[in-house]
């Protein structure tokens, strides 16, 4: 949440204007949902084009 963010949710909290506080608020908190899942889908994305790691004792198994 930035600074002005959250400046002006203190300031319609003062002039009791809750609507719109409630408003900037709940926008400010969707935005940091929305950043947490994006950040999230991608590391999901990265880890399901990884290739797995094959431990060596099977490997070597294999072999035989």
């Amino acid at each position: 949440m930035s600074n002005e963010t959250t400046r002006a949710i203190i300031d319609f909290a003062y002039d009791e204007n809750g609507a719109e506080m409630r408003n900037a608020l709940y926008t400010a908190i969707q935005d940091k949902v929305m950043a947490h899942i994006d950040a999230k889908k991608q590391e999901i994305a990265q880890n399901l084009v990884a290739q797995p790691e094959v431990p060596e004792e099977e490997t070597a198994d294999e072999n035989v």
